[in-house]
């Protein structure tokens, strides 16, 4: 039902191509984004202000740092995700999602995060496009190299050669070494 989600949102947008202009994507849906440079942890945040979603992206990162952060707050809005505030940090490599209220902290292994970076991926990778830009590069190349492909890819959808590669291999489309 992620992909779902994620999909039905694509097409209110009338997203068709790649890459997902996430930020337009974000503000058609209602929510406000803005850029500070928060510290090198922080990679975003989702605060829930009375009637607003305001999405806070840390403008030291990579532009596909970035993309991935927006995707991830609006999939903690849109999958329905309870909390005034999500703050997301990379500590020692690992994701972390910090929820006001409950103060629970989530260490990749936790449901609401795993869904939000679902959601980010389908979003930005969507998998109809995803398929058809394999299909495109495959076809009359048979000595297409794996890393070649995935750098590509991540090219074309602007985003990390590490977020494609999981989403190739969530979809069955790649098998991890």
């Amino acid at each position: 039902q992620i992909e779902e989600k994620a999909t039905q949102i694509l097409r209110k947008c009338r997203v068709s191509t790649a890459p997902v202009n996430i930020l337009k994507v974000a503000q058609m849906l209602g929510a406000k984004v803005g850029f500070q440079p928060f510290r090198e942890e922080l990679s975003g945040m989702l605060v829930r202000k009375d009637d607003q979603i305001i999405i806070g992206v840390n403008s030291r990162h990579p532009k596909t740092r970035q993309r991935f952060t927006i995707a991830h707050e609006l999939g903690h809005w849109q999958l329905g995700h309870q909390g005034e505030l999500f703050l997301d940090k990379t500590l020692r490599s690992r994701s972390v999602s910090i929820k006001k209220r409950d103060q629970r902290a989530a260490e990749g292994t936790d449901k609401e995060e795993i869904d939000a970076n679902a959601f980010a991926a389908a979003i930005l990778m969507p998998e109809s496009l995803l398929i058809a830009a394999v299909e495109r590069r495959l076809r009359g190349d048979d000595g297409y190299a794996i890393d070649r492909l995935v750098g590509d890819l991540a090219g074309e959808f602007e985003v990390s050669s590490q977020a494609m590669e999981h989403r190739l291999t969530n979809l069955g489309m790649m098998i991890p070494s």
